[in-house]
Parts: structure tokens; C-alpha cells; sequence
């Protein structure tokens, strides 16, 4: 804020002074009928002294002056009028005398300082003076902290603001309270009862109102964020008001990302209670870690106890194990931290507690019964789900029968009779009389195991494994060998499939129709196996997708890993970045003609009418590699950013254009004005314009690549980017996500960051009346979507693609089982405090 602008503020609070005085004031009527009486005295008399001087100069007699008569009979009926009139004046008189003398005579003091750390200085316009604890801070007077260190001063009221370093502030009375002007860095507020009156904090984007409460505004290049510790503040920015209570957040621009509250006030002095908690969630996170995390599995017995025909298999760790030792360990941290019972208290569905502590005592019996994994498997018939075989590892068979019977009996209880699945304990399947009904369910246990099947023969065919030792056909088949493989590598969550068989037995159901399996490439898919686990504090999701020979059709078009050199001309802000490799354009556009049989007739006639070949001119002139990003706000027009390999610019514009002549036959039919791409020589580089209803395409050519976007900003940006070096592949967040797997490059990646947009944009899309129960919608959305890398490898025989992301995949629902209000508040805290440190 300018010096004109501060004195600016400051008249208006001394006019709000005087006109509140005014207001405020009830003199007595005696008083104001002699006031009235001498007013009107006043001004007869100069009146007519004034008439006197220039009858004297005309030389005409003076005519003698009528006393003034104070009575009510002898006012003129537009007394009153000209009272209010006389008084207005008389205030306006007394606010600018009152501007002048304080521009010789500084106000009386505003705030005095309590504490400083470094230093601190009165900022004049040409001048600035060294302040120190115990100084007066006068009404207007601009401070500022050094470098380091910070400063507090306490208001008039008793409100405490302690500023940061390279912080800037004035403050100044008004009518309605005292307004805290945050020209730049941060303040934390501890603001006294107002009563009547409000305490504001202004930046140039926001106005904070409150009456007493604890937050923080940082106000810095992108904005203003304000986060609240305690109480109720309001917010006004763009037009609209925001009314925020404990943990709350808002920030005025869609660029600015939201950070947790705990990080935003770490710099405080007062934060040692919030890290206290904070410390305990953390210790809390770090056991769930260390005690509840399960063991990877590298092999499988109940894998080598699979039918012969088995066609789709799965396995997973004892879930229920997992799900009673994250709540223990909850509860054993909620009895020994005070700070985590208190927000236990406040954020738990208390409502549900006792369901959701009936249903954890329940699983943690079950836990006790079963071993360390449990499998299911799989087989077709005709084009439907065969056979399906349930495996588990148990610790007694035993007591987990007896557990079995006993909630059975209590569903059916609940359900009513004929109700639910029958389920029939099998002693021997090899003596069973019952049939092969598949409306019941059979469980056999045998040693260590729990088998279980809708029919009969299953159980014999394990049976006849385990205790005729009969051998196993599918042990060494092709599809054992590669879920063994998937376990070799260290397996949590496994789901596998045959789509050599599946396919096999689509490709014999479709022999009469024309479906291009083979244009597809799918003719030759051998598996397709899928795995999730938790490695070095990230959670890793792959999928694998093997073929007999080489890769052909459509599954060929994913070029080997190379190099991407589009990524350069992407922020490390990036919202959104899509980006691949491809084989010779020219050739997937081959293929594609070969899956629409042929080149369609209307797009032949176009090549012929314009000499024009989409392959040879068009496809021909790309490259391979393609990149789109969100590089900036959502809204109101999304920053996207396309980046494509041109090897030919000049034979891909002039294709360009001539498949806009087209394009203008088909407008003018319409009716429609026709397009016309505008050329602009910009520093030596030709820009582009292709006009849209929606939105115009600029673009320019740059070292082998072709950038395109909404603006010329954009475009701008993405070049410098790639001239500094610095682009996403530079960004903590992003390098934080990549696989340590050996891998030099990826043939296809998917990175999201939307985080601290989703927050925004629908603040953006409610303008302002968003309920408590959306906002924590939203911020439980925005928990969810935490950076994500995707990536995919095209090698030869295999596509394989994956995905990392930070966070517990296992802890994260296990905690927001637990009956909490905001499922994403411990998660939100713990990753902005530990993976932003």
C-alpha cells in the first residue's frame, strides 16, 4: 500500500471517529436551544455586516439591524435544515483540521511492542528507524521485520500479532474496529474479545474479520491464505465471504494451494501445543507402520492346490489380522496421549462406536483362527464363471468351525429362516452324499486348511492332492509359472488371469464374425497379472499384460521406453501431465485404417479433391512423442498445455491448412464464419492462431516440438521452462514417486497433483455457499488424490503398467473404518507435516 493510500485509510477512520462521536452524542436540550439561539445571532449579524461594507462603498445610508428573536414563532421553516447543514460542515471542518495536524503531530499510540527477535523497523518514506521492545507503534505507522527473527506488539484492545520475518504491517482505528493492514509475509493473530466492535486484517485480496479467535494470514506473490486455530473468522475476497472455524482453510487465488494448517503455522511461536499433537499422530502413524504392516509373501502353497482349468486367481494377507491390530494399536496410543484422546473425542462418529468396536473384537476372534493368506480361485465355463475354489490358511481348524456355526446362526437369526446362503460342513468330500448343489456353500477343513466350494468336485480334486498325493496339473502350466514369478519378486495383493484361455474360447465363440482379434493384437495375449504392495513408505499398484512373440496391432503402438524430451516444457506445478511414446505415427494410422476396413470413402475423396495424404503429409511429418498438461488454474479456462515431436513444421502446417479448407466448405454451408489461422513474428519466432467457438489455439514450433495452448502466456512460460532446465521432472513431489526399478525411461506416464485444486475449484463452482458437511466432502476428496505417478513399459513381449503413490494404502482405510467424522483429517495432517518437511 502507498504512503497516499495509508493516509487515505487513515482519513477515513478519523471521519468514522468523528461522525461515530457525533453520532454517539446526546447534549442537553437546554444546551442545544442556547447553542441554536447564538448560532443564529452569528450569523444575522455577519449577515449584515457583510450588507454594511457595501452600502458604506455605495455610499447609501446603513438601515439600522432588527434584533434576532430566538423564539420558536420567529424561525424560518427551514431552520432545522440548515442546522444539520451547519453541523455536517462543522464535522467535515473538524476531520480535516484533524488531517492536518496529524500530518505534523503523529496520533496516539495504536499498538506497543512486546517481543522482538532480530529486528524490527518504522518504515518511512525515505527513512527507516530501529524499533525495540517496550517502542509505541503510532496509528498509521508502517513496521516491518528484518531477515530474521520476528516481533509481536500488542494492540489497544489487547490483541496480540506476532509477525514473521519479512513481514510488514499498520494498523489503523475506525469506526467499526481496528484493521491490521498485512502489506506482505505472515502474521499470527491471538485477537481480544471485541464485543461490539470487530478486529480486521486486510491484505490487498482479502478482508479477514473476526471478534476474538487465533488464525493466520500469509499474504505473499500468489495471494492470501488464512487458516484458523480457534473461533469463528470470516474472509471476503473476490466477491465473496467465507466463514471458517478450527482447521479451516481458504485461499484467495486457485493457483495458491491449500497447505495443512499445522504447516502453515509452524513458524509460530505458540505452535509447541499443535506439534505436541501432531508428534502423537505421527508416533501413531509410525506404529501402524511398524506393527501392522504385513510381511510380503514370496511363494504360495494354496497357489499349487488350484484346479487344473483354474483361469483367474487371487490372493490377499489376513486381512481381518490387520484390521484388529490397527484398531489395538489405536486405542493403545488413545489411553496414553491426553492430546489424541481429545481429538479422538472430537472427530470420532461416537454414534457408531461401539458397532465399529463390536465388529473389530469380532474380527480380531476371526484373526486368531486364520493364517498368514487366503486365495481364491477360478475356472470358465463356456463364457461363464466355472467352478469357484476358496483357500485358507487356518491356526485351528477347530475353533474357527466353531466360530463359523455360531455367526452363522446369529445371521440366520437376523435374516429369518430361508434366508442366506446354506452352508454345509464337509468331514470327508471323498464319502460326501450330497450332491453337487450349487446352492450351498461346503467347507472342509483339513490339517492347516480351510477349503471351501459351491460344489463338490473341487473339494475332491484338493482332496485327491492332499491326501492320495495325487500330482497337480496346473503346477508348471504356463500361468503357475508366472503368478510364481509375481510372487518371487515379493507379493501383498495378487489377481491374475488367463486371457490366453479366455480369449482361446472367444476367439472359437466368434469363428463366424469378423472380429479383428488380430488387428487388435490381442491374438496372441498370454496373462495378465495385477499386484498391489506397500514398499519404502509407498504404495505401488502393477499391472503385466504378456504376449506369446512380439507385440502387433494396437498393442504394438506403445513404443519402447525412451526419452521424453516434451516433458521439459512442463512446470514442476503441474496439475495434470499426460504423456507417450508411440511407434511411427504413419504406421498407427495403417493400422487403423486396417480395424475400419480400408480408408473410408469420404476421407479418400478429401485427399484426392485437396492432394492431401493424412499419412504421408500429416502422420508422417509427427514424431511419436506427445505431452498434455493442466499447467496452471482450472478455472475459469483450464491452463492446458499440448506438446507434440514434429519432425517436418513446415509440411505439418501446410497439412494443417489444407484440411482447413475443408473445414471451411462444411462452416459455410452452416453458415457459419469461416477459420483462418493468423501468423505473428514475436523475438524471431513465427506464433500461430487457429480461432474456436471455445477457445483459440496458439502455437508456435520450437526446437522439434510443437507447443500449443490457450495464450501466448502459456506458450511463454513453457519455452522459458525448458531454457532453464527447471521443469516437472525437477519437482520433489514428482521425482518422489518415481520407481527404483532400473528403469532409465518410461514409454507412457500419468502424474496428477490435484491436491490443493479440488479445494479451490469447488469453492470456485459454489461461490461461497458451500455447507461445513460439503467443505469436508472436499477436503476428504482432495486427501484422496495426493500425488499419483502412473508409467507404463512397452517392451517386446510385455505392457506393463504401474502406479505409486505416498500413503498407507492398507492404514488409510483402515483408519477411516474407525468411526471418523473427516476421514482425511489425520491423513491430511501427517502427510503435510512429514512429507513437506
Amino acid at each position: 500500500m502507498s504512503r497516499e493510500d495509508r493516509e487515505l485509510s487513515a482519513a477515513e477512520g478519523l471521519i468514522d471517529r468523528a461522525a461515530s462521536q457525533v453520532q454517539a452524542t446526546e447534549p442537553d436540550p437546554q444546551v442545544t436551544a442556547q447553542a441554536a439561539e447564538r448560532v443564529w445571532k452569528q450569523l444575522a449579524g455577519g449577515h449584515n455586516a457583510r450588507r454594511g461594507m457595501t452600502i458604506v462603498r455605495d455610499g447609501s445610508p446603513v438601515p439600522e439591524v432588527e434584533p434576532v428573536v430566538a423564539e420558536a414563532a420567529r424561525k424560518p421553516p427551514w431552520a432545522d435544515l440548515r442546522i444539520w447543514g451547519i453541523a455536517a460542515m462543522l464535522i467535515a471542518g473538524i476531520a480535516v483540521t484533524q488531517l492536518v495536524v496529524r500530518e505534523f503531530w503523529p496520533s496516539g499510540p495504536s499498538a506497543t511492542v512486546q517481543t522482538v527477535d532480530g529486528q524490527l523497523f518504522r518504515v518511512a518514506s525515505a527513512s527507516q528507524q530501529p524499533i525495540v521492545s517496550g517502542d509505541v507503534v503510532a496509528e498509521g505507522d508502517v513496521i516491518r521485520t528484518g531477515r530474521d527473527g520476528g516481533a509481536v506488539v500488542r494492540l489497544e484492545d489487547g490483541s496480540l500479532v506476532e509477525m514473521r520475518e519479512r513481514s510488514e504491517i499498520f494498523v489503523d482505528e475506525g469506526r467499526k474496529g481496528t484493521t491490521i493492514h498485512l502489506e506482505r509475509g505472515s502474521v499470527m493473530v491471538e485477537a481480544a474479545e471485541q464485543r461490539q466492535r470487530h478486529l480486521y486484517v486486510a491484505t490487498d485480496d482479502c478482508l479477514v474479520s473476526v471478534t476474538g479467535t487465533i488464525f493466520s494470514v500469509n499474504h505473499g506473490t500468489k495471494g492470501s491464505r488464512v487458516s484458523v486455530v480457534e473461533g469463528e473468522v470470516r474472509v471476503r475476497h473476490g466477491g465473496d465471504e467465507d466463514i471458517l472455524h478450527p482447521g479451516d482453510q481458504v485461499v484467495t487465488h486457485t493457483f495458491l494451494a491449500p497447505t495443512p494448517v499445522a504447516k502453515d503455522i509452524a513458524w509460530s511461536r505458540g505452535v509447541d501445543g499443535y506439534l505436541e499433537l501432531l508428534r502423537q499422530y505421527g508416533e501413531l502413524r509410525a506404529d501402524l507402520d511398524k506393527r501392522v504392516s504385513g510381511e510380503l509373501r514370496y511363494s504360495s502353497r494354496l497357489l499349487d492346490l488350484m484346479p487344473e482349468d483354474t483361469v483367474f486367481f487371487a490372493a490377499a494377507p489376513n486381512v481381518a489380522r490387520t484390521l484388529s491390530q490397527t484398531h489395538q494399536v489405536l486405542q493403545d496410543h488413545l489411553d496414553q496421549s491426553p492430546e489424541l484422546a481429545e481429538w479422538w473425542a472430537d472427530n470420532a462418529a461416537s454414534q457408531f462406536q461401539d458397532k465399529v468396536d463390536e465388529a473389530m473384537t469380532a474380527l480380531g476372534d476371526l484373526s486368531t483362527f486364520l493364517g498368514d493368506e487366503l486365495a481364491v480361485g477360478g475356472s470358465l465355463e463356456d463364457q461363464d464363471v466355472g467352478e469357484v475354489l476358496v483357500l485358507a490358511e487356518v491356526m485351528d481348524a477347530d475353533g474357527l468351525r466353531a466360530f463359523i456355526e455360531q455367526k452363522a446362526e446369529e445371521l440366520a437369526a437376523q435374516l429369518g429362516d430361508g434366508d442366506g446362503l446354506p452352508l454345509v460342513f464337509v468331514d470327508d468330500p471323498t464319502t460326501f452324499a450330497g450332491g453337487n448343489d450349487s446352492e450351498q456353500f461346503l467347507m472342509w477343513f483339513q490339517g492347516d486348511l480351510a477349503i471351501g466350494s459351491m460344489g463338490i468336485e473341487p473339494l475332491r480334486r484338493v482332496a485327491a492332492i492332499l491326501q492320495d498325493g495325487q500330482s497337480n496339473p496346473f503346477v508348471g502350466s504356463p500361468f503357475h509359472a508366472s503368478i510364481v514369478a509375481l510372487y518371487a519378486e515379493g507379493a501383498e495383493f495378487v489377481v491374475a488371469a488367463d486371457l490366453h484361455s479366455m480369449v482361446d474360447r472367444a476367439v472359437r465363440a466368434s469363428a463366424d464374425t469378423e472380429t479383428p482379434f488380430e488387428a487388435l493384437g490381442v491374438d496372441n495375449v498370454r496373462h495378465l497379472m495385477l499386484e498391489q504392495k506397500r514398499l519404502a513408505g509407498k504404495t505401488s499398484h502393477r499391472a503385466v499384460m504378456t504376449f506369446d512373440e512380439a507385440r502387433h496391432g494396437m498393442a504394438s503402438w506403445l513404443a519402447a521406453p525412451a526419452s521424453m524430451g516434451a516433458l521439459d516444457f512442463v512446470s514442476p506445478e503441474a496439475k495434470l501431465l499426460a504423456a507417450a511414446v508411440f511407434q511411427d505415427p504413419a504406421k498407427l494410422l495403417d493400422d487403423a485404417y486396417g480395424l475400419a476396413g480400408g480408408l473410408p470413402a469420404g476421407l479418400r475423396e478429401f485427399e484426392e479433391t485437396y492432394g492431401l495424404s493424412l499419412r504421408d503429409d500429416f502422420a508422417a511429418s509427427l514424431g511419436g512423442e506427445v505431452a498434455f498438461a493442466i499447467d496452471g488454474p482450472l478455472l475459469p479456462t483450464p491452463a492446458w498445455k499440448l506438446v507434440m515431436e514434429v519432425y517436418d513444421p513446415a509440411r505439418f502446417q501446410w497439412s494443417l491448412e489444407q484440411g482447413l479448407v475443408e473445414a471451411n466448405l462444411q462452416l459455410a454451408k452452416a453458415g457459419k464464419p469461416e477459420l483462418a489461422i493468423a501468423e505473428n513474428q514475436v523475438g524471431g519466432r513465427t506464433f500461430y492462431t487457429l480461432p474456436s467457438d471455445i477457445v483459440d489455439v496458439h502455437y508456435t514450433f520450437v526446437e522439434g516440438y510443437l507447443v500449443a495452448a490457450p495464450n501466448r502466456a502459456l506458450i511463454d512460460q513453457a519455452i522459458r521452462f525448458r531454457q532453464s532446465g527447471y521443469s516437472i521432472t525437477e519437482s520433489p513431489k514428482f521425482t518422489a514417486l518415481l520407481p527404483q526399478d532400473g528403469r532409465d525411461n518410461f514409454s507412457a506416464l500419468v502424474y496428477q497433483d490435484l491436491s490443493g485444486a479440488i479445494g479451490s475449484v469447488a469453492e470456485k463452482l459454489g461461490q461461497g455457499t458451500l455447507t461445513e458437511e460439503q467443505r469436508a466432502a472436499v477436503d476428504a476428496m482432495a486427501q484422496q488424490n495426493q500425488p499419483t505417478l502412473g508409467f507404463a513399459y512397452g517392451d517386446p513381449d510385455r505392457i506393463t503398467v504401474a502406479a505409486t503413490h505416498h500413503g498407507d494404502f492398507m492404514g488409510s482405510l483402515l483408519l477411516r473404518g474407525l468411526g471418523l467424522k473427516d476421514p482425511a483429517g489425520l491423513e491430511a495432517i501427517l502427510g503435510g507435516l512429514f512429507e513437506g518437511s
